[in-house]
């Protein structure tokens, strides 16, 4: 039997024992599915930070007929936006060849079904909150998802899922922009004192594992589970030395304590790893290799690098929906591989 997915509670099953003797049918069982719940945790790039306006044309290309002029539209106002609207930013890294690239993965993904046109129908499968806030559905109006500042990765992450075969999950997000691991997100085992966005985000998985309903009204009747925790940080700490030297082990302290906090020794855990343009602050280098290390040593976690992208610490419009959908193909690829 292949594995039960939201889409199976309720169903019924039985089974059927044969031998020579004849067959007997067990009484059927009904299968209540837990409703599962990703936890997104970070800063900027997790609360949502892009253009407007090149969201926008973007989507516009990629809703019109494809052609083969379709990626160097794409390609050029990637290239526009850094060079000519955001000059400042193209000492942090930034090459031509990003832009090709991110315009090549947006045809693709535009071909997948997971933008384009497609970012503007509400899914009402995969609901999304931002910090306290309730949940809404996830779609994209006046460049809003109703779960950040404009969007972050749960865009694409959150239609990946639907395509996964998830009738019904969440996307739960507690992301600040401007805080860091050192100090904001310090949880318990780091020693000291605890920061007050881990006491933030401790406080949600509390109320949503004990309260479904604040999840998916539609499922108060159903359990949940947390079935993977992203994490989007490192800019901040990034700038500074006590940060950035301290960060591996703050961060293997930060996976254990969300662990512990949502009750699964082996719950899977994504890292989005610091780009260029973090890797070229003072102490950047020392953020990313710290976020390779912590992947390396822990079986159930995986790395989504981000270098090939955008030359920016803060991801333009292009980048975001490709890391949305990276951190889906790490989120299945560990689900796939969890431990029954």
């Amino acid at each position: 039997m292949t594995s039960a997915l939201a889409a199976d509670h309720g169903a019924r099953f039985s089974a059927v024992v044969s031998n020579s003797a004849g067959s007997v049918t067990s009484a059927e069982a009904v299968l209540t599915e837990e409703l599962p719940m990703f936890l997104l945790a970070g800063q900027s790039n997790t609360e949502g930070n892009v253009d407007t306006a090149l969201f926008q044309m973007l989507l516009a290309d990629l809703a019109s007929a494809a052609n083969t002029d379709t990626k160097a539209r794409l390609a050029e106002r990637i290239r526009y936006w850094h060079k000519d609207t955001n000059n400042g930013y193209t000492g942090y890294g930034y090459t031509p060849e990003m832009a090709a690239l991110e315009a090549s993965e947006l045809v693709r993904l535009n071909a997948a079904g997971l933008v384009g046109a497609d970012l503007s129908t509400s899914n009402t499968r995969v609901l999304c909150a931002r910090n306290a806030a309730g949940v809404s559905p996830l779609f994209v109006s006046s460049l809003s998802t109703k779960c950040g500042n404009a969007f972050g990765p749960e865009l694409v992450f959150g239609q990946a899922l639907s395509q996964a075969g998830y009738s019904a999950t969440s996307l739960i997000k507690v992301a600040h922009g401007g805080t860091n691991l050192y100090v904001d997100r310090r949880s318990s085992l780091s020693g000291g004192t605890v920061g007050p966005s881990y006491t933030e985000l401790r406080a949600r998985i509390q109320s949503l594992t004990s309260a479904p309903a604040g999840v998916n009204p539609s499922r108060k009747n159903q359990g949940c589970r947390w079935s993977a925790f992203v994490w989007f940080q490192g800019i901040n700490d990034s700038f500074d030395s006590a940060n950035g030297l301290s960060y591996e082990q703050n961060l293997k302290n930060l996976i254990a304590d969300v662990r512990n906090d949502v009750g699964s020794p082996t719950l899977p855990v994504v890292i989005v790893q610091v780009g260029s343009g973090a890797q070229s602050l003072a102490f950047g280098k020392n953020v990313s290799a710290a976020q390779s290390a912590v992947v390396s040593a822990d079986k159930y976690a995986r790395l989504v690098t981000t270098s090939d992208l955008s030359g920016i610490y803060h991801y333009e419009s292009a980048s975001k929906l490709i890391i949305g959908d990276r951190i889906a193909q790490a989120v299945k690829a560990l689900l796939a591989a969890a431990p029954a």
